[in-house]
């Protein structure tokens, strides 16, 4: 089970919210913050078949993001 406070889960509705705007205002934007990328902060990627969803993470220092370098290549063949 999640534990949360309600402030924090208003937290990132707005922030989403603002990504959404920032998307809906630059179509070529695929990624949005407030500010830096430092631990504990919001982090938002366009997303969904229709890139009309918003995924919102938050950075953690115990994360450490995975770049899977040509990836998609391997499979473009197959399809």
């Amino acid at each position: 089970m999640k534990m949360t406070y309600l402030q924090d889960e208003e937290c990132i509705v707005e922030f989403a919210k603002r990504a959404a705007i920032n998307f809906a205002k630059n179509p070529q934007h695929y990624t949005y913050t407030d500010g830096d990328i430092r631990s504990g902060f919001l982090f938002a990627m366009r997303f969904g078949l229709g890139d009309d969803c918003v995924v919102v993470f938050r950075i953690a220092d115990d994360f450490e993001p995975v770049n899977f370098q040509e990836l998609i290549r391997a499979y473009q063949q197959d399809a």
